[in-house]
């Protein structure tokens, strides 16, 4: 397994606009409108295939409400689907029922393009501004910028305007915002199934396998969890409540797919990367070890992972229940 240093980049077309940590977990609530577009195109089409009719929508870790907001934009009978926007903080959940967004001016529109057509961008654009209306700044802030390069370059607010924007109530009217934890997942609507779960770049949170501070800082990292573990019934919670054919949609971010060894993993199961600290990364996945386990879900679509195999490693990111 070849192990790159982590590089940022901006692998989507997004609307780069809320940075904000949350004071009680020290989570980042980092979040972007239509973050790794075409994972969130795919499945929505998906969606619309297997469940006509309409279903249950779950998007955990959906901070203030982008994910949800953004899968909304891009259903074509939205009325038909119910969509729950869950996160665990309460600071995420004020924003989301506050319902403004900050637009920072990265690029043209606020877009940030990478590896997407022209098309594409395009399109994304005439749907974000077809389902939200530009309003004037609001009085109390609605995020708190704390990456330095971005107040470096773009604090000047003469030079670098913000723009803020609500959605419509045709784009919201069928979204629910609520404080919840995915590992209560059962406990949400307790008799209704889903016809999908999008649970994307937080299931490192669960794990302790962060590994910003291993890299950039040279912590030590939490080697006590047991990983797969955490995630063997996390995945089983996730199956029982998706409906048959329903889909669980990962994200894309390094730490999703990069694990740090824990106590239980033998030696010979990992990759040693730095001697002195005794850090070592697990040779499987444990995420698809754990969705291929029993044969209950199957892969649909493979997507890129920025950082892995000289950026050209390819992992399955929506995954559908067959039985």
């Amino acid at each position: 397994m070849k192990i790159n240093p982590i590089k940022h980049t901006n692998f989507r077309i997004n609307f780069k606009s809320y940075n904000m940590i949350d004071n009680d977990t020290g989570n980042s609530l980092s979040t972007n409108f239509y973050h790794d577009s075409e994972v969130l195109q795919k499945s929505v089409k998906i969606i619309e295939k297997e469940f006509p009719d309409g279903t249950d929508i779950l998007v955990y870790a959906g901070s203030n409400g982008e994910e949800a907001l953004s899968l909304n934009t891009l259903l074509n009978n939205r009325q038909k689907y119910k969509i729950y926007s869950i996160d665990k903080s309460s600071k995420a959940i004020d924003f989301a029922h506050n319902g403004i967004y900050a637009i920072h001016p990265l690029a043209e529109d606020g877009f940030l393009v990478n590896h997407n057509s022209e098309n594409n961008k395009q399109l994304l654009r005439q749907i974000f501004y077809k389902n939200f209306i530009e309003t004037s700044k609001p009085a109390n802030p609605v995020n708190n910028i704390y990456d330095p390069i971005y107040t470096i370059r773009f604090d000047n607010i003469e030079l670098y305007p913000q723009r803020f924007f609500i959605p419509k109530k045709s784009c919201k009217e069928n979204i629910s915002f609520i404080k919840g934890d995915i590992r209560d997942i059962e406990q949400l609507n307790k008799y209704n199934k889903a016809g999908a779960i999008f649970f994307r770049n937080a299931i490192y949170q669960l794990t302790d396998n962060d590994l910003n501070g291993v890299f950039k800082f040279g912590d030590k990292p939490n080697f006590e969890t047991d990983k797969r573990k955490v995630i063997n019934e996390l995945i089983e919670k996730i199956y029982n409540k998706l409906e048959t054919n329903g889909i669980f949609v990962l994200g894309n971010h390094l730490q999703e797919h990069l694990y740090i060894a824990d106590k239980t993993i033998p030696l010979e199961d990992t990759v040693l990367v730095d001697k002195i600290r005794n850090i070592r990364f697990m040779k499987n996945h444990p995420i698809i070890e754990a969705l291929n386990k029993n044969g209950k879900f199957k892969p649909l679509f493979e997507f890129l992972i920025p950082g892995l195999g000289n950026n050209t490693l390819q992992i399955p990111l929506i995954w559908q229940k067959i039985k």
